[in-house]
């Protein structure tokens, strides 16, 4: 882990309306990201934890407060600038993997890595699959759960982002397959010197990051 900073919010608040009602989600959120350091987020469900997520990963706009990625301030930026951003520093692994069921797990890969490494996508994805354990050339709908999920991870590593964010990435798998996939997915980022913050509810994923930070009552408190 190095001392450079790659995702910092600054007092970040996050509110939504419903039946008429302001919610109060996030309630000036103040946290730091380093290139190579791995983060779990955990807290109940809807303590906010996708939200914060969602925040970091540029997908949502705070209330108020500041997100700084690389040095930038992006809180006001355009979607496309936003886009941008996501295309080249950032990367999502969802609980639910949203792979293109026409395509097969290579396939997938390389519909992603090849915009950020063109022709050598295609070695890039293959080797990728082999480090997850997955076939490359079934049909997506035949994967199991497990596999399933491996190639959503996979696909989301594959372009070397400075940032993976991941939702519950495990959270439809058996305790052993998580705990096997999860192991790769550290070796990675390890390896590569990329940061990782990982949203779950299992502890035991949980106690394998760096830091771990408890979301309650819209704020956030590192975990000793």
């Amino acid at each position: 882990m190095s001392n450079d900073v790659v995702i910092e919010l600054i007092d970040v608040k996050k509110s939504f309306v419903s039946g008429g009602k302001v919610i109060d989600v996030l309630k000036g959120i103040n946290l730091r990201v380093y290139r190579g350091e791995l983060i779990a987020i955990v807290g109940a469900s809807g303590s906010g934890k996708t939200t914060l997520l969602s925040i970091m990963g540029t997908i949502l706009k705070p209330s108020s407060g500041k997100v700084i990625i690389d040095g930038k301030d992006v809180s006001n930026m355009s979607e496309k600038e936003l886009e941008k951003i996501r295309g080249k520093k950032i990367s999502f692994v969802f609980q639910n993997g949203y792979l293109i069921e026409e395509l097969s797990p290579l396939e997938n890969i390389e519909i992603i890595s090849s915009k950020v490494f063109g022709k050598k996508s295609s070695e890039i994805a293959r080797k990728i699959l082999r480090d997850f354990g997955v076939p490359e050339r079934v049909n997506v709908w035949e994967l199991s759960g497990g596999e399933y999920q491996r190639v959503a991870i996979a696909r989301a590593i594959s372009v070397m982002p400075e940032i993976l964010l991941a939702d519950e990435p495990t959270g439809n798998l058996d305790s052993k397959t998580a705990e096997t996939v999860m192991e790769e997915v550290i070796r990675i980022c390890r390896e590569n010197k990329l940061s990782l913050v990982v949203v779950t509810h299992n502890t035991e994923i949980a106690k394998k990051m760096d830091k771990i930070y408890r979301l309650a009552d819209g704020k956030i408190a590192e975990e000793k």
